[in-house]
């Protein structure tokens, strides 16, 4: 029996990164951050949705103007014909995200800041703002943010 539970524990990690895609699925660093935290639907103060573009650019319905410590649901759709991401944190988190995506690009987000998006497919995103100044909204793809797809977002 515990020959059968070791090697399972040890062919699973193997069987999942062999099939080629990886979901990241939230670890701490990416849910926390001095741009905020994830929050709960009943903590909801106003939706904002916004639309990726293969011309990477994050078309927002109104202009996203935020007060520090506000509850933001996201809907965020992709108008377009390759996978994007909608990520929020620091110019400093979105630099260590986007060295991490180098080296895994295939990589699908479902943590607490950053959702990936298939597209014509829709994805939420609910976010409690902290107390920055400003806060780097931003598409970590390969390529995507060099081309870019980034927002800077003005807490009032």
């Amino acid at each position: 029996m515990y020959k059968i539970i070791l090697l399972l524990t040890l062919l699973f990690p193997v069987m999942s990164f062999a099939s080629g895609e990886h979901k990241h699925e939230h670890h701490d660093h990416h849910s926390i951050s001095s741009a905020g935290e994830p929050a709960k639907s009943d903590e909801i103060s106003r939706t904002i949705k916004v639309e990726l573009l293969d011309s990477m650019q994050f078309k927002f319905e109104v202009d996203p103007a935020i007060n520090a410590g506000e509850v933001i649901k996201f809907v965020v759709s992709n108008a377009g014909k390759i996978p994007h991401e909608f990520s929020i944190g620091t110019p400093e988190e979105h630099l260590q995200h986007r060295v991490m995506m180098q080296k895994n690009p295939n990589m699908k987000h479902t943590d607490g800041n950053t959702v990936t998006v298939a597209p014509g497919e829709t994805e939420e995103l609910i976010w409690r703002f902290g107390k920055l100044d400003t806060v780097l909204v931003a598409c970590n793809i390969p390529g995507h943010f060099e081309a870019g797809m980034k927002y800077t977002v003005h807490l009032n």
